[in-house]
Parts: structure tokens; C-alpha cells; sequence
């Protein structure tokens, strides 16, 4: 009796495991996108309580070289614009407090929509607002950085 080959071949892929190595790559894959997603979430949380404490040693290599940062005024800045922002005095950040925040892997990118709860010290008063932000972290030298910043405030 002759067997078709492709009864053959089908017979040994499932015998051999083929579909559970199917199911690995994928809890594979959605273990690297957990993985990036916690990752993020702790590096933008440490960001936020860098920035508060003008911690320039620890906020620096958190952002790309080429970064965006958009602030809630309409005021836009590179990174060496943002770090020099942060250190100047002009405004103090007093808190930074995180009311939501999502953060999703899109095309190796992650991207995180939140809601903070800013109370900062401008031109000699405090401030205090909510605000709502877009930001956008790519994976860099083997280690996530802020490319891009835009944050809004509520009314």
C-alpha cells in the first residue's frame, strides 16, 4: 500500500510537535511584548520621579538623542533643550503623580496614552493641573529611551 506523501509529512509534523512549537513562538512572543511593555512602564515611572528630583545623571540616557519633548505650554525641545528646562529653575516639578497609563507595543515601538496629576512651581507660584500624554519609546542600544514627548492640559 502507497501512502501519499503529504499524509507522510503531515503525520510526522504533528507527531513531532510542530504545532506545540507553533504555540511556543507565540507565548514567545507575547512574553517579549509583556516583558516590553513592564519594562517601559518601570522606565517612565523612574522618569517621572527623576525629573521631580532633577536627577540629570538618571534622566539622561532615559532619553534618545533625538527626542521630542512637547510640553502642555505648546513648547517643544530636543533632549539637550529638556535636560537644560529641567535643571534651570524656571519651573519645578513638585509632583508627578501617574493617574493612568497604557502602554502598547506597536511595531517594535512602545507607545503609552496617561493621565498624570502635575503640580509644579512657575514663575514663583504653584500650579497644579491634570494632563493628559502621548509618548513613544523605541528600544536603543539595547535599552529603551523616550523618542518623543506631547502632553496636554485639561481644562
Amino acid at each position: 500500500m502507497k501512502i501519499p506523501a503529504l499524509l507522510v509529512m503531515t503525520t510526522v509534523a504533528v507527531m513531532s510537535g510542530w504545532p506545540a512549537m507553533a504555540g511556543s513562538a507565540e507565548t514567545a512572543t507575547a512574553t517579549a511584548a509583556t516583558t516590553a511593555l513592564t519594562e517601559v512602564e518601570a522606565i517612565e515611572r523612574a522618569r517621572f520621579k527623576a525629573q521631580v528630583a532633577v536627577d540629570v545623571a538618571t534622566l539622561r540616557p532615559m532619553l534618545a538623542d533625538d527626542l521630542v519633548y512637547c510640553h502642555s505650554t505648546g513648547v517643544c525641545q530636543n533632549k539637550q533643550e529638556f535636560l537644560g528646562f529641567v535643571t534651570s529653575g524656571t519651573s519645578k516639578y513638585l509632583a508627578m503623580d501617574i493617574v493612568s497609563m497604557k502602554p502598547r507595543l506597536i511595531d517594535g515601538a512602545v507607545v503609552v496614552n496617561g493621565k498624570m496629576d502635575i503640580r509644579v512651581l512657575a514663575d514663583g507660584k504653584e500650579q497644579h493641573f491634570q494632563g493628559i500624554y502621548t509618548d513613544v519609546y523605541a528600544k536603543r542600544a539595547g535599552r529603551w529611551q523616550l523618542v518623543s514627548w506631547q502632553s496636554t492640559k485639561l481644562p
